[in-house]
């Protein structure tokens, strides 16, 4: 007898909880805190987030994006995104909820794009988006547009979790500065790449925090 998709999708979360208290302390899912996230387009039909506190930063993930998708299995997205930094120590409500917005406003972009997602996955190793920057500080936005990098590496966080039915993409969102922008908008995917070198060259990698300066 084969695996039900209940027990398959016990199994996904199992891992998926086990990879975050590997990192920290995990605290329990809760619900988006605007209207970004499109959860009728989440497999489940339902968004959810987590919250895990580390030793130096706080990280707000998506807890759903691969739940096995009950009308056909295999792993909803392949994904989940997450964001860290120090304002999101104390919660998704705390110094870091610009954060969690752009987070939950890359979870619905995601969502709306399941057809095209895997190409772009297999693809490029780097993903940028543009969100809106609603509740960004001051400096990270411009003529209501803010870009993101998805998937930047980050020491000592793996960037993909092996769970039933196969691999899920850990990807961390860098929300980017108007002229970091500029130059993705400029390059592409050669853009992209510089970018995501600069922010390691300077050592914020893909932490993300009000006061980074621009790194181009």
């Amino acid at each position: 007898m084969g695996v039900s998709i209940s027990e398959q999708s016990d199994r996904v979360r199992e891992r998926r909880g086990a990879f975050w208290q590997g990192l920290g302390e995990l605290n329990d899912p809760m619900g988006a805190q605007g209207t970004a996230d499109q959860p009728s387009l989440w497999p489940s039909g339902r968004s959810a987030y987590r919250h895990v506190v580390t030793r130096h930063a706080g990280i707000v993930t998506t807890e759903g994006l691969s739940d096995p998708d009950p009308a056909g299995g295999g792993l909803g997205l392949g994904v989940e995104l997450y964001v860290e930094g120090r304002e999101l120590v104390d919660g998704m409500d705390s110094d870091g909820a610009w954060l969690v917005g752009a987070l939950e406003e890359a979870a619905g972009a995601f969502a709306g794009a399941a057809e095209t997602l895997p190409a772009a996955l297999a693809e490029h190793g780097l993903l940028s988006l543009e969100l809106s920057g609603q509740g960004a500080p001051e400096g990270w936005s411009a003529d209501g547009r803010m870009g993101a990098l998805l998937g930047v590496p980050l020491p000592g966080r793996p960037r993909e979790l092996e769970v039933d039915g196969g691999v899920v993409r850990m990807l961390c969102l860098s929300p980017l500065r108007p002229s970091e922008l500029a130059v993705i908008d400029a390059e592409g995917p050669a853009g992209r790449q510089r970018v995501a070198d600069a922010l390691t060259a300077s050592g914020w990698y893909s932490y993300a925090e009000t006061v980074r300066e621009p790194v181009l």
